[in-house]
């Protein structure tokens, strides 16, 4: 029991040392979405739930206010957004950018510190290298990453399973579009409760 209440102790003084919060915050939240483009974006594993979980949670996200950036891995290699994907963002533009991690270009860095929130979520392709590589980037610099398991995917199931475990090692948070999207609302009393409810079933 000691030893449990020393271990507990230090992961609470982990937590207030890098300002954590143990759950999402509505106010405190920025979704990022990372190169769900072209033909890549229709082989990955799961395609198909894939971009029906992302577009669930772009959806949601809109609805709570969050705000949210969107990128693609060189545009003109790859190809534009999925249409399912793209249809959600008009009236925004994607950042492009040629490095694996988003984080290497400094559109998105200035993009993320614009919208001066820390927990970010992470949706998008291919799991165990731009998602991976980006979440590192970002929990290096102080952020709260969430990567979301339903909504990224690499081109094989082996490859996704790998990249969510380094993600989990290098110590960010794995969740699900319906428990992050639930943790932001906190309450079936939240006003936006029935919509959300809505993008889920």
């Amino acid at each position: 029991i000691f030893l449990i209440n020393i271990y507990d102790f230090l992961i609470s003084l982990y937590y207030q040392k890098h300002k954590f919060k143990i759950m999402l915050s509505i106010n405190d939240t920025q979704l990022v979405i990372l190169d769900i483009q072209g033909k890549l974006s229709q082989i990955v594993y799961q395609s198909e739930a894939v971009l029906k979980h992302s577009s669930s949670l772009v959806q949601g996200c809109q609805l709570l206010d969050i705000p949210i950036i969107w990128v693609e891995q060189t545009p003109e290699k790859l190809g534009a957004t999925s249409a399912l994907i793209a249809q959600l963002l008009t009236g925004q533009s994607p950042i492009a950018k040629a490095t694996f991690s988003a984080y290497g270009t400094s559109a998105f860095v200035e993009a993320v510190k614009a919208n001066a929130r820390k927990q970010v979520l992470l949706i998008g392709i291919e799991t165990h290298i731009c998602i991976y590589q980006t979440a590192m980037d970002l929990i290096a610099a102080g952020y709260e990453v969430f990567v979301v398991a339903d909504a990224v995917s690499s081109r094989t199931e082996e490859n996704k399973k790998i990249g969510l475990e380094m993600i989990r090692e290098g110590q960010g948070k794995i969740t699900s579009v319906e428990a992050t999207l639930f943790a932001l609302l906190k309450s079936s009393t939240h006003e936006k409760f029935r919509e959300i409810a809505r993008l889920i079933k």
